[in-house]
């Protein structure tokens, strides 16, 4: 059934989230075991739920060129040539991905220019194209056309629209992807071997071995010179000692993550003989001690000022209000937000489903009216046909599901908005916030486990550290003289 929309979500949305925390800690353990969730019709009716969607838009005229244009010479136009099979396919897509009608005929118009061109130098199929045509076609379009202006540019406008062309051909396995060009680097011949080695010896996964890459190359990089292969051999302890000094002063990676990457390359120069000796020895140990760091929470007049700072009559305010109010009503990561999906969202018996993240728990957790609220007002505004059933999406083309990195990013701009400095903030500060919250409201830590997605309770407790009310109680008094 739907929901009404209240009048002034702004004022109550907070004040609502505070009265239900109890109530969610002490029910949510009830919801923990797996449920089907079940999403209204009126929801899904009007979202494409299917991962062929090429079949899809061939059954619909209204996901084809008669989407964008009716005269029938144009559509003539456009279904001829090497490009004209694709056309249709190529509509849809842009329709799917939530391009407006005045973008959208912009890129087909540009296109069909440029399948002219192809048909004019001889080219048959769209197999025989490449992005190395582009330019050579605006050679001949933009001749005549000349711009004083210093922020308008035809040609990287023209080149722009066509690349979204290449790149739904490349999705759709039409062409191959263009081969980035490498830069050769002076230290190729020593960090290649190594990264090959990471994978295939030490096995390590690939967003670490380009966690490596960066880490290591940075550091060979700033060796200049020195990095050759005869120079490097040659290196002594006192100048690589002097370059780690610096660069683990000024780099801006994880000091304990940098020196271990480091460490481990090092050694792997002295075992295959690329340096003169181990200097993995002078890299100084980063000691880091179990729950050493307290979590950093937010006050709730600033979380109130945060959700005030938010326009929720336009569609980038509806999904920034939805999905901040989620996260400071159940302390979610970003990630869980990222990835929440449709069919996640039970209307029907009122729950929500948070998925499992870092090993955790997956959590069915009771679905609180003012989070209900905040989620019809934004489903009210998300774009209808596209085929992601990730619930927050981007509201320009292309659409596509925000990523934690966006979600981050969103939370940190109303922080700034709101006139709420505090280092390091994003998603990570919400849940912080949560948590504390839930502390100082005399919750208990198995449940507030439970409800962040814990799998074990020692790392819920971090948060007993920042809850200064309970410390204060606990704390022996000063001992007085005499």
């Amino acid at each position: 059934m739907r929901r009404s929309r209240p009048s002034d979500r702004s004022e109550d949305g907070i004040r609502l989230i505070l009265l239900h925390i109890t109530v969610v800690l002490f029910t949510a353990q009830r919801f923990f075991y797996f449920c089907h969730s079940v999403t209204p019709e009126w929801f899904v009716s009007s979202v494409i739920d299917t991962h062929d969607l090429c079949g899809f838009w061939q059954h619909s005229e209204s996901f084809m060129l008669e989407y964008w244009y009716k005269e029938k010479r144009t559509l003539i136009d456009f279904r001829r040539g090497p490009l004209g099979p694709y056309f249709d396919g190529f509509a849809a897509y842009l329709q799917v991905k939530g391009y407006s009608y005045r973008s959208g005929t912009m890129v087909l118009g540009k296109c069909c220019q440029f399948n002219v061109f192809l048909i004019e130098r001889g080219i048959q199929t769209a197999r025989e194209l490449d992005e190395s045509l582009i330019e050579p076609f605006l050679d001949v379009y933009l001749a005549n056309i000349q711009t004083a202006s210093a922020t308008y540019s035809p040609r990287a406008l023209a080149r722009s629209l066509l690349k979204i062309l290449f790149r739904y051909l490349v999705e759709t396995g039409t062409v191959k992807p263009p081969k980035p060009p490498r830069v050769k680097k002076l230290y190729d011949w020593l960090l290649d071997p190594y990264l090959q080695y990471l994978h295939d010896e030490c096995e390590l996964m690939p967003v670490t071995i380009k966690r490596a890459r960066m880490q290591v190359g940075s550091f060979l990089a700033a060796l200049g010179r020195k990095v050759s292969r005869r120079r490097f051999k040659i290196l002594g302890a006192e100048a690589v000692e002097g370059y780690l000094k610096r660069h683990l002063q000024d780099s801006p990676e994880n000091r304990s993550a940098l020196s271990s990457s480091l460490r481990r390359f090092f050694h792997y120069c002295a075992v295959h003989q690329y340096a003169g000796m181990d200097f993995s020895g002078l890299i100084p140990p980063v000691r880091n001690y179990h729950h050493a760091s307290l979590p950093k929470g937010m006050e709730d007049s600033a979380l109130e000022l945060m959700l005030a700072a938010i326009d929720q009559n336009t569609p980038n305010g509806a999904r920034d209000y939805a999905l901040m109010v989620l996260m400071m009503a159940y302390g979610l990561r970003g990630v869980s937000v990222a990835e929440l999906l449709l069919d996640d969202l039970d209307w029907q018996h009122s729950r929500i489903r948070i998925r499992a993240q870092k090993g955790g728990k997956e959590v069915m957790l009771p679905l609180m009216d003012s989070v209900g609220d905040a989620l019809v007002g934004y489903l009210r505004h998300r774009y209808d046909k596209t085929p992601f059933r990730e619930v927050f999406l981007t509201t320009k083309a292309p659409v596509r599901p925000l990523t934690s990195g966006g979600i981050s990013n969103i939370v940190r701009g109303y922080m700034r908005k709101a006139g709420v400095t505090m280092a390091g903030g994003g998603s990570r500060t919400l849940r912080h916030s949560w948590a504390i919250r839930a502390l100082a409201n005399d919750s208990p830590i198995k449940a507030i486990a439970d409800v962040l997605g814990h799998r074990y309770i020692d790392t819920t407790f971090i948060y007993a550290k920042a809850d200064l009310k309970t410390l204060r109680e606990v704390a022996m008094p000063w001992p007085e003289k005499g």
